[in-house]
């Protein structure tokens, strides 16, 4: 059985540093995207379902940085190429 919905972890930086701030908010962001891709994607599939969706594979299809992609998925508790789901 799938679980759903997927949470992806987001950076909650709380100082004035205004480089850091407008940084953590583009990458929650890419965060917001990528989870909202993976549940789409995840609620197409049938409830006693397992597939795997690759971090390249999503990051090519919200056209963002691949390397960011890669870690906000990574933080899912997934392997090092996508998650298992």
């Amino acid at each position: 059985m799938k679980q759903y919905p997927i949470r992806v972890a987001y950076d909650y930086y709380h100082g004035t540093d205004r480089r850091k701030r407008e940084k953590a908010q583009s990458c929650n962001r890419v965060a917001e995207r990528v989870e909202k891709h993976l549940n789409n994607e995840v609620a197409k599939w049938a409830d006693d379902s397992v597939g795997s969706i690759m971090s390249g594979v999503v990051a090519s299809a919200l056209r963002e940085d691949s390397e960011l992609v890669h870690r906000i998925i990574f933080s899912i508790d997934c392997g090092s190429n996508g998650v298992t789901i």
